[in-house]
């Protein structure tokens, strides 16, 4: 009995040892200013696992070589780099995103009636899908001969996969920038009380679905929500 309490400690010791051995730190700054870019996202796209960064942008993740990652904040261009060989000899990654200017060319918007969420998510667009995908072949097209129609072939090119995960890069990305956008900091503060460390724990750990955010567009919904969690965080 004794031998086996002894192997079971030894091999929970192990298993969070490895765990550990994972845990990547870094920073995440403003391209510019090289400020920290504080309560911001970090996702690891391979596992779906999201932290925040800290009031000085710092930011801890379980990620491994060849892994991606990818990084939004309210204001900000997204980012993503893959963990590797350039990254594996540094005890912390440093990271930087670009501010967002709302220069936004032709398109032309005006602030009444649009979110800050809304005309970021227009900038972001606009320069990250731009290059990648300017028009999207149709998987049916009319056949050659004007009869019937018939498979776009073209429609599975590697170009044409390319922008798919494309899209599917910006999409998975701009949930992030949405639930950052309805869950900020400050609003968790006001109702919460929270601060600093405390803040930033309870705002990853109980971080809300998009699904949710969309379903409950009141603010006092939000309310409920960070006084219900609330109890669970101060009972761990």
């Amino acid at each position: 009995m004794r031998y086996g309490f002894l192997i079971v400690t030894v091999f929970c010791f192990l298993f969070v040892n490895a765990q550990k051995k994972n845990d990547r730190w870094g920073y995440l700054r403003d391209s510019v200013t090289h400020e920290p870019i504080v309560l911001a996202s970090v996702t690891n796209l391979n596992t779906k696992n999201t932290v925040m960064t800290s009031v000085t942008g710092r930011f801890k993740i379980e990620l491994k070589e060849n892994q991606v990652l990818s990084f939004a904040a309210v204001g900000y261009h997204f980012d993503t780099i893959q963990y590797n060989n350039s990254h594996l000899g540094k005890d912390t990654i440093d990271l930087f995103l670009s501010p967002l200017t709302h220069s936004l060319g032709n398109v032309t918007v005006t602030a009444r009636g649009m979110s800050r969420y809304q005309l970021d998510s227009i900038e972001r667009r606009k320069e990250y899908l731009q290059d990648i995908v300017n028009y999207t072949i149709p998987t049916i097209s009319k056949a050659n001969s004007g009869a019937g129609i018939a498979l776009n072939l073209d429609r599975f090119s590697r170009h044409e996969k390319n922008k798919r995960r494309a899209f599917t890069f910006f999409e998975s990305n701009e949930k992030e920038a949405y639930i950052n956008y309805r869950f900020p900091a400050a609003m968790v503060t006001k109702y919460s009380g929270l601060m600093a460390d405390d803040l930033q724990q309870f705002m990853q750990q109980y971080r809300p679905s998009v699904e949710w955010l969309r379903a409950n567009k009141e603010e006092e919904a939000i309310k409920y929500y960070i006084n219900d969690k609330l109890k669970l965080f101060f009972n761990r």
